[in-house]
C-alpha cells in the first residue's frame, strides 16, 4: 500500500487538501480497491470522533426524543467536516459491496489519559541543543537543527525552536524543504489495556507559534504519528522509506504567515487508531514548505513549539448495522 494515501486522505477529510490533490484522491479512488478501504476507515473514524466531541447532553436529548405524531423530525446540523466524511462514504458505497453504518450511543464515554512514555513533551529539560539525525532509542528528541531555549514559550519558560530546514539522509538529493524533530515513544505498556473495552485513539498534539513579525513566505507547522510493529533501532537507516511498513499514521497541520498576529500560538492535532500488535511511536513535529506547487521554503529562526503531548482515548465500541448490497 502507497504511504502517501495516508496523508491524501487525512488532508482531504480536514479540509486542507488542494483542488489537484482532490482530483487525484477521486481517481485513484476509482481504481484501487485498497485505498477505498482505507478512506473508509478514516471516514468512520472521522464521523464518530467528530460525534463524540460534540455529544452534549441537550444534543443527545434532542436525538432521542421521540417525534409526535403528525410533526417532522427537527434537522440535524452537520459540520463541514461531518458533511465531508459522509459525503466520503457516499462515494466508496459506489465502488464497494457493502456500506458500513456507526451511530453514537448516549451510554458512551471517553477515557482519556496522558502517556508518560513521551519525554519532555514541555522542553523543560536540560538539554539546549536537539540531537542531529533520526533518533536511534526511545524518549529522546533528536532530528533536523533546533535547539530549546528560553522564552517564547506558550506554558514554563522553555520551547523548541526551529532553525534549519533538512533532507532526510537515507533519500539520495532530498529537498531540504522542512525542519522535522523526532521523538520514538515505547507503546509496549499498553498492551492488553485496551482490548474488550472498545476503540482506541492516539492523539498527538503541540502548540505552534510563528513569531516572525514580517508577513512573507507561508510557514507550515505539522504534527505526524506514525505506529509500528517490532523493534525501532533500525529505523534511522531507512527513514522516511520504512513509512511503508506502518501499521497506522495520522497527520494535521496548520499555515500562517506571520505579521497581523505574529506570535498567536496555534494548537495542531493528529490522531490515529491504535491497531492490534503496535510496539512503539513515531512523534514527529516539523515546521516549513507549504505543500502546494512553487512554494518556497521559509527562512528559519522564529518558529516555536510548546506543549507536545500524546493522549490515549479508548472509546466503547460503537454499535453497528451492516447493509449488504
Amino acid at each position: 500500500m502507497n504511504h502517501d494515501w495516508h496523508e491524501l486522505i487525512q488532508r482531504y477529510l480536514s479540509g486542507t487538501s488542494t483542488d489537484a490533490e482532490a482530483l487525484r484522491l477521486q481517481e485513484l479512488l476509482k481504481r484501487e480497491p485498497e485505498l477505498r478501504d482505507l478512506y473508509l476507515s478514516y471516514a468512520n473514524l472521522d464521523v464518530a470522533l467528530e460525534a463524540q466531541a460534540s455529544c452534549q447532553d441537550s444534543v443527545r436529548q434532542m436525538l432521542l426524543s421521540p417525534v409526535p405524531g403528525g410533526e417532522q423530525p427537527v434537522a440535524r446540523r452537520f459540520s463541514m467536516r461531518q458533511f465531508a466524511a459522509a459525503a466520503a462514504g457516499l462515494l466508496i458505497g459506489l465502488f464497494s459491496a457493502s456500506l458500513v453504518f456507526a451511530y453514537a450511543s448516549p451510554q458512551a464515554v471517553v477515557t482519556a489519559s496522558r502517556l508518560l512514555s513521551l519525554v519532555d513533551g514541555s522542553f523543560e529539560g536540560k538539554a539546549d541543543r536537539v540531537g542531529s539525525g533520526f533518533p536511534t532509542e526511545f524518549g529522546v528528541w533528536s532530528g533536523d537543527e533546533a535547539s530549546v531555549v528560553q522564552g517564547n514559550a506558550k506554558d514554563g519558560g522553555r520551547a523548541l525552536r526551529f532553525e534549519r530546514a533538512q533532507g532526510d539522509a537515507a533519500v539520495e538529493q532530498s529537498p531540504a524543504d522542512s525542519c522535522d524533530v523526532f521523538q520514538i515513544v515505547d507503546l509496549r505498556s499498553l498492551r492488553g489495556k485496551g482490548e474488550g473495552a472498545g476503540d482506541s485513539v492516539l492523539e498527538l498534539s503541540a502548540d505552534f507559534r510563528n513569531a516572525r513579525r514580517d508577513a512573507g513566505v507561508p510557514v507550515r507547522f505539522s504534527c505526524h504519528l506514525y505506529l509500528f510493529a517490532g523493534k525501532p533501532e533500525a529505523l534511522h537507516a531507512s527513514w522516511p522509506y520504512v513509512l511503508r511498513e506502518a501499521l497506522g499514521s495520522g497527520v494535521d497541520e496548520c499555515v500562517t504567515q506571520g505579521g497581523d498576529g505574529a506570535g498567536d500560538w496555534r494548537r495542531v492535532t493528529a490522531r490515529c487508531v491504535v491497531p492490534a500488535g503496535a510496539d512503539f511511536a513515531v512523534v514527529q513535529v516539523a515546521c516549513g514548505r507549504v505543500r502546494v506547487a512553487g512554494a518556497q521554503v521559509p527562512e528559519l529562526g522564529n518558529q516555536f513549539a510548546d506543549n507536545v503531548s500524546l493522549t490515549l482515548k479508548t472509546q466503547p465500541r460503537l454499535p453497528v448495522r451492516r447493509l449488504d448490497r
